[in-house]
Formats: structure tokens, C-alpha cells, sequence
């Protein structure tokens, strides 16, 4: 009998509490006080102010930007009366070699530096830097901003233009090779 009184309480405990958590599935309960994200399609997103806050200030931060951190292999540096012809030179010898590559002239005052490629790790940037040694020994990896990196599927579509069926419905994009647009998978 003792143990039926115990059990009456808490399962009254119980009903209560998952009454007032059922509240969640009410939109006048959930998110009170927060503001409105996004709504859509029935859908409502509330969300803390201070995430707003902190996403816009990520995108005014990097609103424009198009460099990550990174690696860049170090050429030459100069900072004489005829530094920029040098570097001009420096960065001509090197793109007579390796054409593929990206090569930059960069002011760092008072200095010209002549830095190649893009490259996300450390390992990538050795990888060429064994290469690079035999022609320039004086070459070394610095860490710097680089450019965002095309990801492979811009790389292989950059100079390919759209072919569209015989119906001409543009809608449904196919590629040169035919098959479906790759960028929609």
C-alpha cells in the first residue's frame, strides 16, 4: 500500500511536467522573446540576438574577400632603387619555366617580394618547393593569404559552354560530354 502512494505523486510529477514540455510543440511557447530568423513554408526559425549579431559580423568581415591562410613559396625579396625591375625579372624567369603556376609581386614596404601559388597545407607547397630548389635555391615557404582555391569541378567546367538538349529548354543544362550538369549533383 505504501508503494501505490509513492507511485501516485510522481506519476502525477510526471503528467505535469510533460504537459508543460508539450508546450514546445505550441508556436506561441517557442521562441518567445526571440526574434525571427527566417520564415518560410510554414517553417519558423527563432534565434538568439546575439547570433545575429555575430553572423553579421562575420559576413561585414569577410564580405568582399576572396584569401584564406595559407602558403606561398617565397622567390625573392628586395628592397634597392631598382627592386621592382629585379622582381619583374625574377617573377619572367620563373613564368617562362612553370607557366601553369600563379606568380605575385607583393609591396611589403620597403621590400618587393616575388611569391608563387596557392597553397592550402604546408605539405602541398614542399611538394612543389623539392621541385622548385633545383632552379631556385635561395627560394623558401612563407606562411601568407592566398586566393580561394577553385574546387576541382570549376577547374574541369571553366571553359566549357552549356549544351542544351535539341528542345532547346534551358532549364536542363547538359554538358559538352553529355550526361547530366555536374554543378547539380
Amino acid at each position: 500500500m505504501k508503494l501505490n502512494l509513492f507511485r501516485a505523486p510522481v506519476l502525477v510529477f510526471i503528467l505535469v511536467i510533460s504537459t508543460w514540455c508539450s508546450k514546445a510543440q505550441d508556436p506561441e511557447g517557442v521562441g518567445y522573446g526571440l526574434p525571427v530568423m527566417e520564415q518560410s513554408e510554414g517553417l519558423t526559425q527563432y534565434v538568439d540576438e546575439r547570433i545575429l549579431k555575430l553572423k553579421d559580423r562575420y559576413v561585414k568581415s569577410h564580405d568582399g574577400k576572396k584569401e584564406i591562410s595559407g602558403y606561398r613559396i617565397q622567390l625573392f625579396s628586395s628592397s634597392g632603387a631598382n627592386s621592382w625591375d629585379k622582381a619583374n625579372e625574377v617573377q619572367e624567369e620563373f613564368l617562362k619555366i612553370y607557366p601553369e603556376i600563379d606568380c605575385y609581386i607583393e609591396f611589403v614596404e620597403p621590400s618587393f617580394k616575388v611569391r608563387i601559388g596557392d597553397y592550402r597545407t604546408r605539405l602541398d607547397a614542399e611538394r612543389f618547393f623539392v621541385e622548385l630548389k633545383e632552379n631556385f635555391g635561395d627560394a623558401f615557404i612563407v606562411n601568407t593569404m592566398i586566393q580561394w582555391p577553385e574546387l576541382s569541378i570549376e577547374q574541369e567546367n571553366k571553359n566549357q559552354p552549356y549544351v542544351y538538349p535539341s528542345d532547346g529548354a534551358p532549364d536542363q543544362p547538359i554538358t559538352p560530354g553529355g550526361g547530366e550538369d555536374p554543378r547539380n549533383r
